[in-house]
């Protein structure tokens, strides 16, 4: 029974870490239908900044809000000198993304060098939860995580910047006809998603190993969840609680590579699955 517990909020840390990952990316995939192959290095930029900011002697809150500055100014600069660009040639931005996570990657390389390093945990010990023992900071994580979830679903679902994205997300030429500037909006997106992969990275970093290579890892599941759910950010969270559900379990019984490839299958599935419904319903 404790080692369900502590199973099951590993779980629920590893879906809401992933989940801030994937919200922004299925967004800015939804609204832009740009497919970004540098968001795991924003998510490293994030880590970085915390890195810089602990080392400093700075307040871990600082670190945060650094991480953010730092995934919203080149979540900014990217979309205006790159993105903004490739608009119309899906294919052009998966080569354009891909080698801009080569140079970032390249560019920390030569600031930090390639040696892992380490950031201090801000909330060393453990606190007791039903019966068991759980690392006090990820239970942390889990509340900031959730807290800026629900923050992003409201912003979405309730201001008038949410029903701008969802307008044009549905119909962007219409929505321009109604008055939506949607190259500001794309700017306010990319750079949000940005924002958010570099205070996951802020978030993580306590627990990993920072190193120029360690987004990769990340956006692996998060392309799985807007795979799967696509743009809507309520099956995004199912999606990431089904997928970290999937790769802890078998990661804890076997090893990392199986769980890997468990969401993997997971996701092909689900796909397979839509499929068929979708056929079905042609058919019917």
């Amino acid at each position: 029974m404790d080692n369900l517990v502590v199973q099951s909020l590993g779980v629920l840390g590893s879906a809401a870490l992933l989940a801030l990952i994937t919200v922004g990316l299925a967004v800015s995939f939804g609204l832009m239908r740009i497919v970004n192959l540098a968001h795991g290095e924003f998510i490293m930029l994030g880590a970085y900044a915390a890195m810089v900011t602990a080392d400093h002697e700075l307040p871990w809150l600082a670190g945060l809000a650094a991480a953010t500055a730092v995934g919203l100014a080149v979540g900014s600069l990217t979309e205006v000198a790159l993105i903004r660009r490739l608009y119309r040639s899906p294919e052009l931005s998966i080569l354009g993304t891909f080698g801009l996570s080569i140079v970032v990657r390249q560019l920390v390389e030569l600031a930090f060098g390639k040696q892992y390093r380490n950031v201090a945990n801000p909330m060393p010990g453990a606190v007791e939860l039903l019966g068991v023992s759980f690392p006090a900071y990820r239970l942390l994580l889990i509340a900031i995580a959730v807290g800026v979830l629900a923050l992003v679903l409201a912003a979405l679902r309730l201001t008038p910047l949410g029903l701008r994205v969802r307008a044009v997300a549905a119909d962007a030429d219409l929505a321009e006809t109604l008055g939506v500037r949607s190259q500001r909006l794309n700017l306010a997106v990319f750079a949000g998603s940005a924002a958010l992969a570099g205070l996951a990275g802020a978030l993580v970093a306590p627990l990993v190993n920072v190193q120029p290579d360690m987004g990769v890892d990340y956006l692996f599941g998060a392309f799985l969840g807007v795979i799967v759910a696509g743009s809507r950010l309520g099956a995004v969270v199912v999606a990431c609680l089904a997928i970290a559900t999937v790769q802890n379990i078998m990661t804890f019984f076997t090893d990392p590579m199986l769980g890997r490839l468990s969401a993997l299958a997971l996701a092909f599935v689900v796909l397979q699955a839509r499929r068929r419904a979708a056929f079905g319903e042609a058919t019917a």
